[in-house]
């Protein structure tokens, strides 16, 4: 089952984005989420579920964006192999 959630940026437009799926990395949760109208790109998130089955997402503090991204990668790969 495919989730797809909409992200709205500060400039007033938004963009439909296919959740690939939740991981975590250093004790934090993530989300990874492929734009709907261009497959080959991948967005990370910081990733908090609330208690009431909502969630939010923040970007990600630059000097972690790296590791997080490394870490996202190496799942991939596995997944694949």
């Amino acid at each position: 089952e495919t989730t797809i959630i909409t992200l709205n940026y500060d400039d007033g437009t938004s963009e439909e984005c296919e959740v690939i799926g939740v991981f975590g990395h250093d004790g934090s949760d993530y989300i990874a989420l492929g734009p709907v109208e261009d497959e080959d790109d991948v967005y990370l998130y910081r990733y908090h579920e609330g208690d009431d089955e909502t969630f939010s997402i923040a970007e990600i503090e630059d000097d972690l964006f790296d590791s997080v991204a490394e870490t996202y990668t190496q799942i991939m790969e596995e997944a694949t192999a």
